[in-house]
């Protein structure tokens, strides 16, 4: 009797141990494959350019991701305006960089007011409709005697808000048809 108890317990731990690596393995191949399919939209470059009183900046965008970011807005604390773009694809044949303009003029809040908190603020869509944010400190630098204020951007250090799905989520997303790209 004891010998049958022993020889089912250990059977018992066998396929445990088989079903926990196969589930681990569904697991991690599940999150490689949401993973690969999520857009990854950053300001990866910026010039300025100034003249007279007016600032104007170039943010460059681009898709460092595997999926398309869909209705992405570039929007400035402190800017009356906003830059827009349908899709952006990721690296690749259709991939481009997109370069917005945004031109401070002497009379832009960021530009004449001292701010508490000044932001890049990135948003976009992945192709199942979930929400990400990026967003980039912006901090003001005093011109001398003038009443301006001149603005540095902080490319290394971004906060993201992504989305965090479980992973029965990220399957039924990635069972779901695609949206034509």
């Amino acid at each position: 009797m004891d010998w049958l108890l022993l020889l089912g317990l250990v059977s018992f731990l066998i396929v445990g141990a088989i079903a926990s690596f196969y589930l681990y393995v569904f697991v991690t191949r599940t999150k490689e494959e949401f993973r690969a399919a999520q857009p990854d939209l950053r300001v990866t470059n910026m010039s300025a350019m100034s003249s007279g009183n007016v600032l104007t900046v170039y943010p460059e965008l681009q898709n460092l991701g595997g999926g398309v970011a869909y209705d992405c807005l570039l929007h400035m604390g402190g800017w009356e305006g906003s830059f827009s773009v349908k899709k952006i694809y990721p690296r690749g044949p259709r991939g481009q960089k997109h370069v917005a303009s945004i031109v401070l003029g002497p009379d832009a809040p960021i530009r004449t007011t001292l701010m508490s908190h000044g932001y890049i603020r990135l948003r976009y869509l992945d192709r199942w409709g979930q929400k990400y944010d990026c967003w980039y400190e912006v901090t003001q630098v005093g011109i001398g005697d003038a009443p301006l204020y001149n603005i540095q951007i902080d490319l290394e250090h971004p906060e993201l808000q992504e989305p965090h799905p479980s992973v029965w989520e990220m399957r039924r997303f990635l069972r779901a048809v695609p949206l034509p790209g």
